[in-house]
């Protein structure tokens, strides 16, 4: 009897020996995707970082699942609906002329601006696994954010877990890395396909022809 715990073998590897170059290339290879809002990308298309080398190929961008928009997607709609709320319990009419409507566009702009800083959050916090290197970027706001990194041969171990229903269903979970980089501890948080994320980096360790320092 199969044990169901235990991944069939791959009869094909999961990263290309050579870096794809053109669409047509990367188009063919497995999980391959170019959507701007996609939360993994193998072999991404058009996408830079400030910090980039020349050369250096870009293997994944992550982020984490689109579920875990869901809560703030929820409260934003709560929040959109409040106003009309209001307005059917004839609030506003013992407020003076104009001020119900300067209360509806400062609570709109307020719901507008929850959802902006949410989504943006959840767009710019990436992970980028390349040739040579992890990044992890951290975003907290338009001013500031937080950048760590770590060389492929620091890594020392790659290890990944998925919890819940939610996890377990729609194949998301956390990735763990351990290096003998400055940053010791890495982790993706939430991406999806994590025995896949943790495959390619294995895959990546191995081939820059050492497991660790």
């Amino acid at each position: 009897m199969p044990d169901i715990f235990i991944s069939p073998e791959k009869t094909e590897p999961i990263i290309s020996k050579k870096e794809p170059k053109t669409e047509a290339e990367r188009a063919i290879l497995p999980g391959h995707t170019h959507r701007h809002l996609s939360a993994f990308s193998l072999y991404p298309d058009n996408v830079d970082f400030e910090t980039k080398e020349s050369e250096e190929k870009i293997v994944l961008l992550l982020r984490q699942h689109p579920i875990v928009n869901l809560k703030w997607i929820i409260v934003t709609i709560l929040m959109i609906s409040v106003p009309v709320f209001v307005y059917t319990m004839n609030i506003f009419s013992l407020l003076p002329a104009g001020f119900g409507f300067i209360i509806i566009l400062a609570w709109y702009l307020v719901t507008m601006t929850y959802a902006l800083e949410n989504f943006l959050g959840w767009y710019f916090n990436v992970y980028f696994v390349t040739d040579s290197r992890i990044i992890d970027v951290d975003f907290y706001n338009l001013v500031y954010k937080r950048v760590s990194e770590a060389s492929i041969n620091k890594i020392q171990d790659v290890s990944y877990t998925t919890s819940g229903v939610a996890g377990t269903v729609l194949d998301y979970g956390n990735v763990l890395i351990q290096t003998a980089a400055e940053v010791s501890e890495f982790q993706f948080e939430s991406v999806p396909n994590p025995e896949k994320v943790s495959k390619i980096i294995e895959d990546l360790k191995t081939s820059s022809g050492t497991g660790g320092v």
